[in-house]
Formats: C-alpha cells, sequence, structure tokens
C-alpha cells in the first residue's frame, strides 16, 4: 500500500496561535515537534493495518520546512520546499499520482470566512477570502482532496478542529474518518487534548481509513467535468495581478476563475494565480 499524507499546521495537536505557526514565533519549536508527532501517529496507525505501507509526506504548510526530518518515520519519505509554482505546482498535493492508494490528511484548518474558525483560512490568507469548486464553497480538504480524485486517490482520514469535522461531513465523501484534536473556542483558542491522547486518536482513525478502504467504503472526490474553480481575493489588486497567470479570467471586481478537464489541471492552474496575486512591485517603485 503507497499513502499520501498531505500535513498542515494550523490543525496540529496544541495549534492555536501565530506564535507557533512561523520560524519567528517563540513557539514554533514545540509546533514544529508536535506536528511530526502527529504525522508519526497517522503512519503507524496505517501499518497497524498494513504493515508494508510506504509515505510520502508534503509539509504543506507556510514556508513548507516544518517537519523534523531526523524524528518523521522512517518508512516515509518528505517533500520539503516553499510552495513557489516551480517548486510545488498543486501547493499542498504535489506528489500524489495514481500510484497511490489512499491519502490523509493532517493537521488542517477550516477554510476562510468560517465564523470563529481557529487560524481559518483557504489557501493564502492575505490574499483568498473565498473558493469555489464547481459552484461549491470550499477550503483546502475538499480543494486537496479533489486534486488527488483526479488521480483516482481516495481521501480517508482527516485530522483537526471540531469545527472542521463539520466542513468535511459538509464538502467530502462519505465515510471519511475524521479525529479531532482540539476544540474550537475562537480564532486564536481551543481546548486541546494532550499529544499523548491524541496520537492515540490519530493512530485509531488511520487505521480505521484503512479498514474502510479495504472494505470499499471510501471514494475519491471526483466534481464534474469540466471543472470549474473560481476565486474571491480580498482586494481586486490582487485578482487583476492574478490575472498574469495563464488560462484564468476575470469572472467580477475580485475574482477570476478557470475551468479545466479535471481538478488537477485546475488547481495547478488556481494556484499559479494565487501566487502572482502576491506579486509586489520593487521598492524602488513604491
Amino acid at each position: 500500500m503507497r499513502v499520501f499524507i498531505c500535513a498542515d499546521m494550523e490543525g496540529i495537536t496544541g495549534v492555536v496561535h501565530r506564535e507557533q505557526l512561523m520560524p519567528e514565533g517563540k513557539q514554533y519549536a514545540e509546533a514544529r515537534r508536535w506536528m511530526t508527532a502527529d504525522i508519526n501517529a497517522a503512519i503507524e496507525g496505517v501499518l497497524a493495518e498494513a504493515p508494508d505501507a510506504t509515505f510520502l509526506v508534503n509539509d504543506g504548510h507556510a514556508v513548507m520546512r516544518n517537519v523534523l526530518l531526523d524524528d518523521l518515520h522512517d518508512r516515509a519519505e518528505l517533500i520539503v520546499g516553499p510552495a513557489t509554482w516551480e517548486n510545488k505546482p498543486l501547493c499542498q498535493t504535489t506528489g500524489v499520482d495514481d500510484s497511490f492508494d489512499l491519502m490523509l490528511c493532517v493537521g488542517h484548518h477550516t477554510r476562510s470566512g468560517t465564523p470563529g474558525g481557529l487560524l481559518a483560512h483557504t489557501w493564502s490568507g492575505a490574499v483568498v477570502q473565498n473558493f469555489w469548486i464547481n459552484g461549491e464553497l470550499v477550503g483546502e480538504i475538499a480543494i486537496n482532496s479533489a486534486t488527488a480524485g483526479a488521480f483516482g486517490v481516495p481521501i480517508g482520514l482527516v485530522t483537526g478542529t471540531d469545527r472542521l469535522m463539520e466542513e468535511m461531513a459538509a464538502t467530502l465523501p462519505p465515510n471519511v474518518v475524521g479525529v479531532a484534536v482540539k476544540k474550537t473556542l475562537g480564532t486564536t483558542a481551543a481546548i486541546c487534548k494532550t499529544p499523548r491522547v491524541t496520537r492515540g486518536l490519530i493512530a485509531d482513525g488511520a487505521a480505521e481509513a484503512v479498514r474502510r478502504l479495504r472494505a470499499g467504503e471510501l471514494s475519491a472526490l471526483v466534481p464534474s467535468s469540466p471543472v470549474t474553480m473560481e476565486i474571491e481575493t480580498y482586494r481586486r489588486e490582487m485578482a487583476h495581478q492574478a490575472l498574469r497567470a495563464p488560462h484564468v479570467e476575470a469572472c467580477g471586481e475580485a475574482r477570476f476563475r478557470t475551468t479545466a478537464p479535471d481538478a488537477a489541471i485546475a488547481a495547478e492552474r488556481m494556484w499559479r494565480a494565487v501566487v502572482r496575486a502576491h506579486d509586489q512591485a520593487a521598492g524602488f517603485l513604491q
């Protein structure tokens, strides 16, 4: 069995604040350890049911150099490096293909606009206000699942906040295992279970995902073709900059979209456009 793990940080055990999310943060070192431990717990859960399994982990948070390679399970390989379009054309799902049997999403968060959502955003918190797939408002777990689904890879596990479990039920196929490692209190606070507890919960959830896969209870998320993805940005200037990317078009004052044969092609185009939306003029021109 080959398993792709799409890892983020906002939904990791104990993480609630920006101080834990970026290298300059005072609690970043602790969060890196917790992130690596949550990923290892998912790996151990899969191995309990499929001892021959191998894993590819995509470090999908911010600078994307967060997971502690020294501490990562030896059965895994790790994709490390920032999500420039040239490096990671599929962002958090770069590396997935039809050789994988299953995808797990570890440490994820609710979409932008979630009321009181803990560290909620979609792809880029500075740019993306709303994201739609074929007219359905979605967050990163659905974007990543649809991208993997273009290769026939089903999603089996989502870990993160209790509120993410609601989003999972609304936007993902049935029977995906959800593991809540904390209960949201607000945008930067939560009731957190201890790492010793959540590692057991995550491992049990990953093992159950393997059992459901073998029972034929999991399915890939495959939006109807052609797939249209649309983004609304926080400022119209961002959308105008995004239009510099190929295969996207304006569809409103601060919106752009693309239509493609499948979700992987559409997501690649949209990620390239979001990267362009971050473009800023050189300092001497401002």
